[in-house]
């Protein structure tokens, strides 16, 4: 079983570029077929990544329930992947899948718990540590959702991302001096993701929301689709996008 057991569900090797698609952001939204649309979670555990000595029913088993839940067919995925754990009672995947079937249910609890499974099964699968952040970030549980996020901070894929959600964290709790701090950091020599994020999101919570509009079309201006959809799933999981369409000039 590979350590970090497959890529995101919404890919964290991804590219940036200049020539990125644009998005119509008059009405800045996830489309509702998107992964970050079907669940509130990162889902790290796609089965793409599964062990050459994973049996061939095992890897079906694990497509499977992968699709379903992408579906939003729930408790039929969760049928499926419960039979892998039958078969297979340390698959990564299988913990890491049942945990995204959970937390689209909002159980919050069985979610947790699975992704503790998998830090049992494996202490340094940053996934499964990142998705503990996650649920508790749900939850609105900021301080606790803080406290997962910061030790990813440097991490090589999760890094910026985390960085994001510990601002995100720090705003939304009500530390307004805190996430200002945050933010100026991000405007570094290279600024990543988190620099035009996190610019959009201190201006829809402070109800600016043309100001979050003219971040938002610049980063969609760098980046590719499947990157924005990842940083902009937090916007929309907490109700601020999609944006209202713009004011009509006079």
């Amino acid at each position: 079983m590979f350590r970090h057991s497959a890529l995101l569900l919404l890919a964290l090797a991804f590219a940036t570029s200049g020539h990125a698609q644009q998005l119509n952001l008059n009405s800045v939204s996830i489309p509702t077929n998107s992964p970050a649309a079907n669940a509130p979670v990162i889902n790290a555990f796609s089965p793409t990544a599964a062990s050459s000595k994973t049996s061939t029913d095992v890897v079906v088993l694990l497509h499977q329930a992968y699709e379903l839940l992408q579906q939003k067919q729930n408790d039929a995925a969760l049928d499926k992947v419960n039979q892998v754990i039958q078969i297979s009672p340390k698959n990564l995947d299988a913990f890491g899948i049942r945990g995204g079937i959970y937390a689209a249910k909002k159980q919050w609890d069985l979610a947790g718990k699975d992704y503790l499974t998998v830090l049992q099964i494996d202490a340094t699968n940053t996934q499964a540590k990142f998705n503990l952040g996650e649920i508790q970030f749900m939850q609105k549980k900021y301080d606790v959702a803080r406290t997962s996020f910061d030790t990813l901070k440097h991490d090589r894929d999760l890094g910026d991302l985390a960085a994001y959600k510990v601002f995100l964290c720090d705003l939304l709790g009500g530390h307004d001096d805190i996430a200002a701090t945050e933010l100026a950091a991000f405007d570094t020599v290279a600024p990543g993701p988190s620099f035009y994020f996190g610019k959009a999101a201190w201006c829809l919570y402070h109800k600016q929301t043309e100001d979050a509009r003219s971040w938002l079309q610049s980063a969609a201006g760098i980046y590719l689709p499947q990157k924005f959809k990842l940083y902009a799933a937090s916007l929309f999981d907490l109700g601020y996008l999609p944006l209202p369409a713009p004011p009509q000039k006079s």
